[in-house]
């Protein structure tokens, strides 16, 4: 029977020409940086392989806040412990620093892991370097230190309570790990374009809260010498304000803060790595988080080592995405019934990343019920189902009764 004409390709192609469709304005606008860059052409990132010039304005020919004529004055962010001005900065300039956030001891331990870790990727020739920056990625793979980080640990990161805290108050307490890794600058590199890391979700207009906010930890004392981040502060609220653009925004300076200090940053914050114009390699390590309808940008169901995923207590398996629900993650099913809480077992999804990694994993195919003796025994979902599902007992009476009403 032939297909109907108006399906075919060329049909649907011609219907589709000089029509008004409803959305395709908004969804391709390419905001916010045609707006952003239409209206500041000072932020226009180098090329690759183009020189970097300076005394010209660009936006990474810049300086401290401390010594910047735009903002020496205004009352910005400097380290502190406590949460009340924590709250304060953070939302008025989308951005707060939070005072020895790791020890000094912590400190060290981090930075030596990431930069001997940084170092051997390097030499092995599977470094993710750019011209702006090296990332090694997966660091929950590289250093129980991390997992503990993740967790927010105080034996790893002593600040770690107040971080979750003000998490939680700007995102939901909810929220799941995007990814975590290490941004290396290195002598001479090129500057990051200004960006937003919301812009995942871009051109949607978030206004009542971020969707996403990055905890960067300051390994070294950082400065407009050796490329502390350039951030834009109160940006977070000028994509709003202008209605999904931007119109002329206040120049960058670079973050000054000394090695210890935790950064929690607004995803709607403009920012971008900065060169680097000392003669040292600068470490900080980046660990975004998201509202959980986020897709998460580490792979972590795939991406955890088995044995770190065996040792996981339940609170870093539900930060990793380990808990479906019945609108994410869910696996062959399993995880409806989850409430997404931390543990709990109807969509702790892990056993079946464990069964995968055992070589034991068998999925549900084609059934019949012409062939079905030997079937479930064979099937993983239904041994997790049995094993953890709480609701298991009500399903089986359930399907039992509608087939046999057939």
């Amino acid at each position: 029977m032939p297909v109907p004409k108006e399906f075919t390709r060329a049909a649907v192609a011609a219907a589709s020409e000089d029509i008004d469709a409803p959305y395709r304005t908004f969804v391709t606008s390419t905001e916010p940086y045609h707006s952003l860059m239409q209206a500041n052409p000072w932020l226009r990132p180098p090329k690759r392989g183009e020189p970097l010039t300076w005394g010209e304005g660009k936006y990474y020919d810049t300086t401290v806040a401390r010594k910047h004529p735009y903002w020496k004055d205004k009352q910005l962010p400097t380290p502190t412990k406590d949460i009340h001005q924590l709250r304060r900065d953070f939302h008025q300039w989308g951005y707060c620093l939070i005072d020895e956030a790791t020890s000094p001891e912590q400190t060290k331990i981090l930075h030596d892991r990431v930069s001997d870790q940084a170092a051997a990727e390097r030499e092995l020739g599977i470094a993710y370097l750019m011209e702006a920056q090296q990332h090694v990625w997966a660091l929950v793979n590289k250093g129980e230190v991390f997992v503990r980080c993740m967790s927010h640990d105080p034996s790893a990161v002593q600040a770690g309570p107040l971080i979750e805290q003000l998490l939680d108050e700007a995102l939901g307490p909810g929220w799941t790990h995007l990814s975590f890794i290490s941004n290396v600058s290195y002598p001479g590199c090129h500057p990051q374009g200004m960006h937003l890391d919301q812009s995942l979700a871009a051109p949607y207009l978030m206004l009542e809260a971020p969707l996403l906010v990055n905890t960067i930890y300051i390994l070294q004392d950082v400065n407009e010498a050796n490329g502390g981040t350039l951030i834009i502060p109160g940006s977070h609220k000028l994509y709003v304000e202008g209605g999904g653009k931007f119109g002329e925004v206040p120049p960058a300076i670079n973050l000054e803060a000394p090695a210890g200090t935790i950064m929690l940053k607004d995803g709607r914050v403009l920012h971008g790595g900065a060169a680097n114009r000392s003669d040292e390699l600068r470490y900080i390590i980046t660990n975004s988080v998201v509202r959980p309808f986020i897709r998460q940008q580490e792979s972590f169901h795939l991406t955890i080592r088995p044995d770190v995923l065996k040792h996981a207590s339940d609170k870093f398996l539900w930060r990793c995405g380990f808990q479906a629900t019945s609108t994410r993650s869910m696996v062959e099913g399993y995880g409806y019934f989850g409430n997404g809480r931390v543990g709990d077992p109807n969509g702790s999804i892990v056993q079946a990343r464990i069964a995968m990694d055992e070589g034991r994993y068998q999925r549900v195919g084609e059934l019949s019920m012409a062939d079905l003796d030997g079937q479930l025994e064979a099937l993983t979902l239904a041994q997790i189902q049995n094993e953890h599902e709480t609701t298991r007992d009500y399903a089986r009476a359930t399907g039992q009764r509608i087939n046999e009403e057939q």
